[in-house]
Formats: structure tokens, sequence, C-alpha cells
């Protein structure tokens, strides 16, 4: 399903800043890494308007809702996401196509919450979840003899899961997590695994919480 392109995003600080700009790059700059930022595209500057002075709310879809519109089209394989809308730090996901809780197969019972996901905590990036998530997403196919893992991160799949990273503008711990994925990622494909990218919209492990 096509998804319409984002022109304008709009944020909301815990300092109580908040501002529509019309690209992400500018709204990047001020939540990255940023606790308890809110943030979120929107396709007209009216959209955006209209959902700061809503309180920028975030509408989360149930999970009955979401594995039913995206059961026919979603690829079997180890999905993955990270999150932080229940304001307890950043949190991530591990499930198959059909939104089952995954983490188990990798993770001890004791680092799993009762949503079946793992919070990482208030100190770590989205980006930083992300970038766990798909190490354990890659560990959990692997394990299951599964060959299709995805996410909807551009910046983890297509980048730092590779290697690449500005080691001058991340935090060390992300920099030598990145260092780990990409050798899991080169090990998992020479296997003849794939990591491929998809729409949010369309992500089963999609916590719900940051879509923008």
């Amino acid at each position: 399903m096509a998804k319409s392109k984002n022109n304008y995003y709009a944020y909301l600080l815990r300092s109580g800043e908040s501002r529509v700009v019309d690209n992400w790059k500018d709204c990047e700059r001020k939540v990255s890494g940023v606790y308890g930022a809110r943030y979120k595209g929107f396709v007209s500057k009216s959209e955006a308007d209209a959902w700061l002075a809503g309180g920028a709310k975030y509408e989360v879809r149930s999970r009955k809702s979401l594995v039913v519109s995206r059961k026919l089209e979603l690829q079997p394989g180890i999905y993955f996401d990270a999150g932080t809308g229940r304001g307890k730090g950043v949190e991530i996901s591990v499930t198959n196509e059909k939104g089952e809780d995954l983490l188990h197969t990798v993770l001890s019972k004791k680092d799993i919450n009762k949503f079946g996901k793992h919070l990482v905590g208030k100190s770590a990036t989205n980006n930083y979840g992300e970038l766990l998530a798909c190490l354990y997403a890659m560990q959990t196919a692997m394990k299951s003899g599964v060959k299709k893992v995805f996410g909807d991160s551009q910046l983890v799949i297509d980048y730092w899961s590779k290697g690449f990273i500005k080691k001058d503008k991340v935090a060390e711990e992300t920099v030598e997590l990145a260092m780990v994925v990409a050798g899991l990622r080169e090990e998992f494909e020479e296997g003849g695994g794939r990591i491929s990218r998809i729409s949010g919209d369309h992500n089963p492990a999609d916590l719900g919480f940051h879509r923008v």
C-alpha cells in the first residue's frame, strides 16, 4: 500500500518547546536522543498544527486491528521495532508476521516485560533500541532457521547494521553495538539471510508510539 509523503514534521519537547518544520532533518536534530520527545510527520501543515494543538497525542491501534489489516500482505519472517510510548524508556519488539512475540527465544524471562517486550531503559535512544532489536531479530531468525528479517528503520537497516556509522556523532556504546550487529548481519547473509525494510504501517512488531 502506498504511503503518503510527509511534507511537515511536528515535535513537542518535555520543556514545552514545540514547532512544525518542513523537513525531517530539522525535526531529527531536535528530538534525536531526547527523552520524552514526541514527533510525527504529516502531509499538510494544518494537520501538524492540529496535532500539536491537541496535545501531540499518539494514536495507538490495538494489536488485533494491526494483525488483521496486515495479515494478507506480510511475508513470513522475523520483524522488529523500537518505541518510547509507555514513558519508561526505549522498548523493543520482535515478532513473527502474525504479531506473536518472539523475544523469549533469545532473552530470559526476567528481561521481558508483561507486554512481551524488552525495556532497554530511559538512557537509551530510540535508534539504539532499533539497533538492538535488529540484533535480537537476527539471533531469533538464525536460531529458528528463518531467512528473512524486516524492520522499518532506514538508518539501522541501510547504514548502522552494515557498520556505516558516524563514530564522532553517536555514543560509544552505540558504535560498539553497531559493530556487533554488522558482524552478525554478515554471518546471517552469508547463510542466505536477508534484512529488508518495510513501512511502519505494515510492521506487526510496531509499537505504535513513534510513527513519523
